[in-house]
């Protein structure tokens, strides 16, 4: 996996995606959902979504918290903003 947030605005900007890539896509839209619903949204949370809609190849709870971090969504943040420094 790449350390860049990666933006998917289409369908067809998805299925140029890697596999890793895709898992990223996964990973930050069930966190996004569950923190939007006011549920659990961690590692472990999320694990368990992917399972739940039968995902392939299901990532470890430290590789989602890796992507998480990646993404810009730890500590109750939704993403990243311009202007942040990282």
């Amino acid at each position: 996996m790449n350390d860049e947030v990666i933006d998917v605005q289409t369908v067809e900007d998805f299925d140029r995606l890697t596999p890793k890539e895709k898992m990223i896509v996964y990973i930050t839209h069930f966190r996004l959902d569950l923190y939007n619903r006011g549920l659990p949204c961690g590692p472990e949370a999320i694990q368990k979504k992917l399972r739940e809609e039968d995902i392939t190849a299901v990532p470890s709870t430290s590789t989602i918290a890796r992507a998480l971090r990646r993404q810009c969504l730890t500590n109750k943040r939704t993403g990243y903003y311009e202007g942040e420094y990282y």
